[in-house]
C-alpha cells in the first residue's frame, strides 16, 4: 500500500511538474469552449488532483466519445468502432518477435508458482486499461494501447525469470534480435510499420489508416521526390495532416474543387485520404495509374 501511495505521488507529481514547465502560469487560451461533462464521468473529472488544463483536456477526449467517427480496417471503412480493433491493430503493428515474447512471458507467470504471485499486478492493468480503451468510439490507432508494451514487456522477463537454461537464453536472444532486425529494416518510415505477417510497411495501408500509417509526416519527402522525379509536372494533391504544401515548394491545387476532366498529371493523394475515398476523390482515383509511393504513406497517380 505505501509503494502504491508513492507511486501515485509522484505520477501526479510528474503531471504538474510537466505543465509547470511548458507554462508556470497555468493559463488556459482556448480556441474553441470545452465541452460540459455531466454525470459520472463529469464528477470523476473534477476530483482529478491536476491542473486544470490537464482537466479540460479529459473533457474534451470525452466530448470526442459522443462524436461519430469513420473507421478503417483491413480494407473495409465503416463508422463507429469495433470492439476488436486494438487487438487486432496491435497484432499487425507489432513485431512478431516481441508478441512472441509477451506470450511465453505471460504463459511464465501464470503457470511458474514462483512468479504467479507477480500476475496480478503486471497482467490484470493492462488487460482492464485494454478492455476500457475497446470500449470506445474512434477507432484510430494503436496509441490508445501505448500502456500494453510496458507492461508486457516486464512480463516477458517471466522468460527468462521461469528457467535459466542455455536453450532459453538461445531462444529468447533469437527473438531478441528477431525484433531489432524488423524494427531496423522500416527505417526511416516508422510509422507505418507492420510485422511481416501482414506484409511490412508497405502494405500497412491496406490494413489500417491514420496514425498507424499516415499523420502527414511525409510532405518533406514528397517535396524531395516530386523535384526529383517529377520536375515542372502539374501536381493535384490531397493531403492529409496540417503542413503547408507551399511551405516545402509544393505548388498544388484540390483536385475535388475543378471538374474531373480537368485533372490530369500528377494526383498525389495521401493513404489515409485514399482508405476512405469516396464521391469525386475515389472517381479520380479508380481513373488513375499509381505510378510511385513516398514513405509508405502517400500514393502518387498518373492521369
Amino acid at each position: 500500500a505505501t509503494r502504491a501511495a508513492v507511486a501515485g505521488a509522484v505520477a501526479i507529481a510528474v503531471v504538474w511538474a510537466s505543465y509547470l514547465v511548458v507554462d508556470p502560469q497555468l493559463r488556459r487560451a482556448y480556441r474553441q469552449p470545452v465541452p460540459a461533462v455531466h454525470g459520472l464521468r463529469g464528477a470523476l473529472v473534477d476530483l482529478l488532483p491536476f491542473p486544470q488544463a490537464y482537466r479540460d483536456g479529459m473533457r474534451i477526449q470525452f466530448g470526442f466519445e459522443t462524436q461519430p467517427w469513420q473507421g478503417f480496417l483491413f480494407g473495409h471503412v465503416y463508422t463507429g468502432a469495433r470492439w476488436y480493433y486494438l487487438p487486432v491493430a496491435l497484432l499487425v503493428k507489432t513485431p512478431l518477435g516481441l508478441l512472441a515474447l509477451w506470450t511465453a512471458g505471460a504463459v511464465a507467470l501464470v503457470a511458474v508458482r514462483r512468479l504467479r504471485h507477480a500476475a496480478p499486478y503486471v497482467l490484470a492493468p493492462p488487460a482492464v486499461l485494454l478492455a476500457a480503451a475497446m470500449h470506445s468510439s474512434r477507432d484510430f490507432g494503436t496509441r490508445y494501447a501505448l500502456f500494453l508494451p510496458m507492461f508486457l514487456a516486464v512480463a516477458a522477463a517471466g522468460v527468462l525469470a521461469a528457467r535459466r537454461t542455455p536453450r532459453s537464453l538461445a531462444g529468447v536472444g533469437a527473438l531478441v534480435v528477431f525484433v531489432t532486425v524488423s524494427s531496423l529494416g522500416t527505417f526511416p518510415y516508422y510509422l507505418p510499420y507492420s510485422n511481416e505477417a501482414f506484409g511490412g510497411p508497405a502494405r500497412t495501408h491496406l490494413r489500417l489508416h491514420d496514425s498507424n500509417v499516415d499523420w502527414g509526416q511525409d510532405l518533406g519527402r514528397l517535396a524531395d521526390r516530386l523535384r526529383a522525379r517529377y520536375p515542372r509536372e502539374r501536381i493535384w494533391l490531397v493531403y492529409k495532416g496540417s503542413g503547408v504544401p507551399s511551405f516545402y515548394g509544393i505548388h498544388s491545387a484540390d483536385p475535388r474543387a475543378v471538374p474531373e476532366e480537368r485533372v490530369h498529371g500528377l494526383l498525389v493523394v495521401s493513404d489515409s485520404a485514399a482508405a476512405k475515398a469516396k464521391g469525386r476523390l475515389a472517381a479520380l482515383i479508380g481513373t488513375s495509374r499509381p505510378v510511385d509511393e513516398v514513405g509508405h504513406s502517400i500514393t502518387i497517380y498518373r492521369r
